[in-house]
């Protein structure tokens, strides 16, 4: 049998991720920042159903944040 190696995955993920970041624009960047948090978002509603996930239109949320910049 040969030597077994130990592999640090994260780092060849923190690799991976810096290089497919260099070579996206910024709208793609924030595209799959959005799919990424969404889908975060379905995750926790799915693991936690007693929560009532509500439709906020975003003239919502930009009134309830409107001081907070």
């Amino acid at each position: 049998m040969g030597k077994i190696i130990k592999v640090d995955v994260t780092e060849i993920g923190r690799k991976g991720g810096l290089a497919t970041a260099a070579n996206r624009t910024a709208a793609e960047r924030r595209d799959a920042a959005r799919r990424a948090i969404q889908a975060r978002w379905d995750r926790y509603y799915a693991e936690h159903p007693e929560k009532v996930k509500t439709a906020r239109p975003g003239s919502a949320r930009k009134t309830a944040n409107k001081g907070k910049r």
